[in-house]
């Protein structure tokens, strides 16, 4: 409760209220609010720090070998940290076959992606 009330910027009387209409009582609900109104930014802080922490690319790896890769495609091997599988986060390795012209196309738009987020990145807070 004290986690979501942190993320949505709840004040601390209607975070009150609220857990007291759910049938706490009202000293109980202070004591959370007391909380909630110290920790708040750092439980904010912690929910930015660990978002986007599923699915994290680790890294890339040629693994093309002659003979082996069709002609005109590049073997790839992806490690990717937490992603789910079955509900469950796992790391894992994905192998894929990517043809070249279409590994030059992906590698343009994520440094046009990579450059439109390090715009934000260094935006001064307004």
């Amino acid at each position: 409760m004290l986690t979501s009330a942190a993320r949505f910027s709840c004040t601390e009387s209607i975070f009150g209220e609220e857990i007291q209409q759910l049938g706490l009582p009202k000293d109980h609900a202070a004591a959370m609010c007391r909380v909630l109104q110290k920790h708040s930014a750092a439980i904010r802080q912690t929910l930015i720090s660990k978002a986007f922490k599923i699915n994290e690319l680790q890294s890339v790896r040629d693994i093309s070998t002659p003979g082996q890769t069709p002609p005109n495609y590049a073997t790839l091997e992806l490690k990717i940290s937490q992603e789910l599988v079955d509900g469950l986060p796992q790391d894992t390795t994905h192998v894929l076959n990517i043809d070249r012209a279409q590994m030059k196309a992906l590698l343009a738009e994520l440094k046009l992606a990579r450059d439109v987020m390090q715009k934000y990145e260094n935006k001064p807070d307004s």
